[in-house]
C-alpha cells in the first residue's frame, strides 16, 4: 500500500513489513491485503495505491483510490467521490481485492 506515492506496508508471505514508523502510520493490513486506519484524522486524507504481484514477482494489478476525510477532531465525515452524500465515519477500512486481473478497491466501515 502507499499514500501519495510513499510506501506504508506490505504483505509478503504472511509476513507485515512497514515502510513508515509504525505509530505514526497508525494502519494495519491483514493476511487478505485490507489496510485499516486507526483515529482516522485529515492528514490521512491523499491518493492510496494497492498493488497486487504474482507468486512470481509479476505485477498482476494495481489500483488507486482517492481517499478524502472531512471534518476536525472527532467529528469526522468521508467523502466519496462515486457518490452524492457524505456521513460521519467511525472506523474505516481500506480494502483490495484482486479477481481475474482485475482489482477493486473498496472503503467500508463496520457500525
Amino acid at each position: 500500500w502507499q499514500r501519495d506515492r510513499k510506501r506504508l506496508l506490505q504483505i509478503k508471505d504472511k509476513s507485515i513489513r512497514y515502510y513508515v514508523n509504525k505509530d505514526q502510520c497508525r494502519c494495519n493490513i491483514f493476511l487478505n491485503g485490507t489496510l485499516q486506519i486507526e483515529r482516522v484524522v485529515k492528514e490521512d486524507s491523499g491518493n492510496y495505491r494497492v498493488t497486487v504481484y504474482q507468486e512470481d514477482g509479476k505485477l498482476k494489478a494495481e489500483e488507486d483510490t482517492m481517499f478524502i476525510i472531512q471534518g476536525e477532531r472527532h467529528h469526522l465525515r468521508r467523502a466519496c467521490p462515486f457518490s452524492s452524500f457524505s456521513e460521519p465515519v467511525p472506523q474505516p477500512i481500506l480494502s483490495g481485492e484482486c479477481m481475474n486481473k482485475n482489482v477493486s478497491v473498496k472503503c467500508e466501515v463496520k457500525q
